[in-house]
């Protein structure tokens, strides 16, 4: 009975991973993890709040955030369920440059619509020790949230008030890891490579 499980949720996981690549925007996929993690990070229950269906979010969604379109609302309900139900966040294409190295331009589409906060997929970290390095446009005050896929904290602290910021980042558990940094300053550059 437990193989036939195991088997279950595996299946249903990769039902999801399918989904979540083709059916969820990446801005979609920002406003959840700027704005409805505030209350819904790592909800992991079982189960939705709302058991009939997307139908019943509609008017919760549009109070937090009032511009969204019936298929935002449709792919939100749809990133909550999948962190309900399997107590992860919902997977993303991989879009980390090939040499760790974030510009401007690559960062702006992983910024929040109000401009206080980003979410950035930091992709597959093996275990060892990182560099982790942020560039702003102006002193920044910024908070910092590095979670694995499963919610577990690696980094949670407040950064500088400076232009640029490094930390090292120690690594135990191989995963894949997320960065959340609230800041309305713009972040110019991110650079995550492996420690020398």
């Amino acid at each position: 009975m437990g193989m036939l499980r195991a088997i279950g949720v595996a299946a249903v996981g990769l039902a999801y991973a399918t989904m979540g690549e083709a059916e969820v925007s990446r801005a979609t996929a920002v406003k959840f993890n700027t704005v409805c993690t505030r209350c819904h990070e790592g909800e992991c229950s079982g189960r939705l709040s709302f058991s009939s269906g997307v139908a019943a979010t509609r008017s919760h969604v549009r109070r937090y955030l009032p511009s969204s379109s019936s298929l935002e609302v449709e792919e939100l309900f749809a990133i909550l369920k999948y962190t309900k139900e399997l107590c992860a966040h919902y997977p993303l294409p991989d879009a980390i440059p090939a040499n760790g190295v974030w510009g401007e331009e690559a960062l702006r589409q992983w910024r929040s619509p109000d401009g206080d906060s980003y979410f950035i997929p930091l992709g597959r970290m093996r275990r060892g020790v990182y560099h982790l390095g942020l560039r702003f446009d102006g002193k920044a005050e910024a908070s910092v949230h590095i979670t694995n896929e499963k919610f577990d904290v690696l980094l949670e602290e407040q950064l500088c008030k400076n232009r640029a910021c490094d930390r090292t980042l120690p690594v135990a558990t191989e995963a894949l890891y997320y960065l959340h940094l609230k800041s309305s300053t713009t972040l110019l550059g991110l650079t995550l490579t492996p420690a020398r």
